[in-house]
């Protein structure tokens, strides 16, 4: 007896018997309790009468094909809690309910720093000894993904004066700083005597591997936490250490990463005492398990096999040895921030 269109309220109430035509979207007319799909129906040329499909009334029951109002978000329930993040779906949900503005945490400001003599930029010559740094486009790049408003401090050079000012004025304005290098035991290692005299160390050095020399710090309202220098450190560090403080720092409550239990395709035997991260990437068997299989060097300085792992083999402190077939924690770094 007519059509009812997204948009636009039918106005007319429609009787016991009849049917209206509607389109996905519009408001249900007023008397109808049920929506069925139109390629279960049979409809005369002219629209004078409509057959429902045998099969389809055997199996009808009411309120079929309608959203009801409120099954998605009932007035007066919370719908965004205080430390989500704002992933595009949570912008769509609160647009859905007609918001235009959502109060948020101001982007923490991050600096970011390498530090050596023997770093160089991408794109010169390198003299004898020197290598080209990498360590600030991994940093900067994971802390953008993260949403952070960074500031790149460059190559500080192993100069303790220079490295004192520096470290001085970007804890003025702010939130965290990140450097990597310079934080071991060597002569040139001079970060961590510098946060030491400009502020104070909370701890230095962790039973890790990589990432034993990390240190973390605060320069009067500036937190600080030096990384170290190899790549792979530098990397797992960050996703294992800085991620959580940042989030944490960010309003939102880090939840621990998502570790599956997997079976290894490798073997190992180390030392224990030391928690360690293998490189790692899962392949099926031939009975489609997953498998946790290594990259070919565990080097920390081999940037390599960042690119080719897709997650971390996790061994804990009292770990002596791994056999082929041994259960292991496997993290994805998906479930780390890192796609």
């Amino acid at each position: 007896i007519g059509q009812a269109l997204a948009g636009h309220r039918y106005a007319h109430p429609v009787p016991r018997g009849a049917a209206v035509r509607i389109t996905t979207g519009a408001l249900l007319p007023e008397g109808p309790d049920t929506v069925i799909m139109q390629e279960h129906c049979r409809i005369a040329p002219d629209e004078t009468w409509v057959e429902i499909e045998s099969r389809t009334t055997s199996r009808l029951r009411p309120g079929e094909n309608i959203r009801r109002r409120g099954e998605d978000v009932q007035a007066g329930t919370i719908f965004l809690n205080h430390g989500r993040r704002l992933r595009p779906q949570e912008i769509a949900l609160a647009a859905g309910q007609g918001l235009t503005h959502l109060q948020v945490i101001r982007q923490p400001r991050i600096a970011v720093a390498s530090t050596g003599d023997e770093l160089y930029e991408p794109g010169v010559e390198l003299p004898p000894g020197a290598i080209y740094e990498s360590n600030r486009y991994l940093l900067i790049g994971l802390l953008r993904r993260l949403g952070c408003a960074v500031t790149d401090l460059g190559i500080l050079r192993d100069n303790r004066d220079a490295l004192l000012s520096t470290l001085r004025c970007a804890a003025a304005d702010h939130d965290v700083l990140l450097t990597s290098g310079g934080v071991s035991v060597g002569t040139a290692d001079l970060v961590k005597e510098a946060i030491a005299e400009l502020g104070q160390i909370a701890f230095w050095r962790l039973a890790v591997k990589p990432g034993k020399p990390v240190t973390f710090g605060r320069i009067a309202d500036c937190l600080i936490l030096g990384l170290p220098g190899n790549p792979v450190s530098v990397m797992m560090s960050f996703l294992l250490f800085a991620r959580p403080l940042l989030l944490k720092r960010m309003g939102t409550e880090p939840a621990e990463p998502l570790r599956w239990r997997v079976a290894a395709d490798f073997a190992v035997r180390r030392k224990p005492g030391r928690r360690e991260w293998l490189r790692a990437q899962l392949q099926l068997d031939s009975e489609q398990r997953p498998l946790a299989g290594l990259y070919h060097t565990q080097s920390s300085g081999a940037l390599s096999s960042l690119t080719w792992a897709d997650g971390l083999v996790e061994l804990p402190e009292d770990c002596a040895s791994v056999a082929p077939g041994d259960a292991v924690d496997y993290l994805p770094f998906s479930a780390l921030g890192v796609e």
